[in-house]
């Protein structure tokens, strides 16, 4: 499996000719955040690019004077914060399978970060810190609460070679690609998904890039800067972004994760486990799609994985003044049928990106097959709208129904069926002001017949969340 999984990444390197990460927003041509700043909520601190308030006349922001200062021809440094309060309310919370029927809760996120950049951005360290509370949740989860913290802490080091940039990041690092599957930074969760290690990146004009990188995920502790690199772990991969023609690309992806030890079907054990996949992308006359498709194979405590995903979403955005969008969502992640034949046939999404589905984390695309409408559209320029309903069925009515971190609902394994529930979600997202964003989250899981079977019930959340961003 090594040999086919080291052919897989050697193959994507030759077709793309480059390895990149997300470019900064200036290096992109026309920077946004000159009409528009900063990044809201979600994008990563680390992508803003103010070289641009190099001209007094462009410094139309109250907060540009504190958020961008030259230090010579050439070092500059960037400054910025967050601070996002969310209120969540929880109605029957994993489906009333706890002692717990009310959780109602307060949640806040406190950032603050500096970028460095010198020797004309020939090297760059990046500092974020945060301090993150919970109050009053009931049922904690390790990514609720982690009091100081470092975030993110990184180096980086940019070469040109002829055309083409060399970009070596070292450290504590967010990290994300395409629509999110597999690795992500989350942002729905309390404390953001980082990773430690190494990323390497070469990019080329043209387009066509690829990341390579071998990191560990996070162990999340509640007291004050004690978050540590989980040895049990290591995540390694290549990430190949193709362009096709405008607006259209292939995304080509090869990833190995390795654990020490982890609890999966009823069995502890050691896992190597290998992802192909790749991702069809593009949009054209208001039609969006974006579509992956991955295979995994290895080994888990003695068995043989066989496992496959495919996560997607088409759309079309009408020509009107409200950009209504009318989507659908299809997934389909394998299950496994038979606990004792020697093949482990659940599909791990190892750190997907969540709230797709909806804030309250009752399903995980594993052993998952999901279908239903999307409809987005904006009745001013400073709210959006997005309703979804999603219908769940498990792929195979011999798996669990699986939460986040491919941990099994309680009693799922000893009912038949397939139907988990039908999905209702929306979010409301308004941005009065540059740096202000409030978002309101609504979703009700009506649960199906393998859950009232395992003894759960319909679940209700509202959550409302404030971000100020500087």
């Amino acid at each position: 499996m090594m040999r086919i999984f080291l052919t897989a990444l050697s193959s994507a390197a030759l077709l793309a000719g480059a390895m990149t990460a997300p470019a900064p927003l200036q290096a992109a041509g026309a920077n946004p955040l000159e009409h528009n700043r900063p990044l809201r909520p979600g994008a990563p601190r680390w992508l803003e690019d103010y070289r641009f308030l190099d001209d007094p006349a462009k410094r139309t922001d109250w907060f540009d004077n504190y958020r961008y200062h030259r230090l010579s021809d050439t070092a500059w440094l960037q400054l910025g914060g967050e601070l996002r309060y969310r209120v969540d309310s929880v109605r029957q919370p994993l489906f009333g399978l706890t002692p717990v029927h009310k959780d109602n809760y307060l949640q806040q996120r406190a950032q603050f970060h500096a970028d460095l950049h010198l020797l004309d951005d020939r090297l760059r360290t990046f500092v974020q810190l945060q301090n993150t509370r919970s109050w009053g949740k009931e049922l904690q989860t390790p990514r609720d609460e982690s009091r100081n913290d470092i975030h993110q802490a990184f180096i980086e080091s940019n070469l040109e070679l002829g055309a083409q940039r060399l970009r070596l990041r070292a450290g504590r690092q967010e990290m994300a690609y395409g629509v999110h599957a597999l690795m992500t930074y989350a942002e729905t969760p309390n404390i953001r998904q980082t990773y430690e290690g190494l990323r390497l990146t070469l990019s080329q004009p043209g387009g066509s890039t690829l990341d390579a990188f071998a990191v560990r995920t996070l162990r999340y502790r509640e007291g004050n800067f004690d978050d540590k690199a989980d040895n049990n772990t290591r995540f390694y991969g290549l990430y190949a972004a193709l362009p096709l023609s405008s607006g259209q690309g292939i995304d080509l992806y090869a990833t190995g994760i390795e654990r020490k030890a982890r609890p999966l079907l009823g069995t502890l054990g050691g896992e190597k486990r290998y992802t192909l996949g790749t991702r069809l992308h593009g949009q054209s006359n208001g039609y969006d799609w974006t579509w992956d498709l991955m295979h995994q194979q290895g080994h888990f405590a003695g068995q043989s994985i066989r496992a496959w995903g495919l996560w997607s979403e088409s759309g079309y955005t009408f020509a009107h003044a409200w950009r209504p969008r009318l989507a659908a969502k299809l997934d389909l992640s394998t299950g496994d049928g038979d606990a004792s034949d020697g093949r482990a046939e659940t599909f791990d999404p190892h750190f997907p990106r969540g709230g797709v589905y909806g804030e309250t984390g009752l399903t995980h695309p594993a052993n998952l097959l999901l279908f239903g409408p999307m409809l987005a559209f904006s009745p001013t320029s400073q709210l959006r709208i997005e309703p979804a309903v999603f219908k769940h069925w498990r792929q195979n009515s011999n798996d669990a129904i699986y939460l986040p971190g491919l941990q099994p609902l309680p009693g799922s394994t000893t009912v038949g069926g397939r139907e988990i529930g039908t999905n209702y979600r929306m979010n409301a997202r308004w941005t009065p002001t540059a740096n202000l964003t409030l978002d309101l989250d609504y979703q009700y899981f009506q649960a199906g017949s393998v859950v009232r079977k395992a003894g759960g019930q319909s679940t209700q959340f509202v959550a409302v969340r404030s971000n100020f961003r500087f």
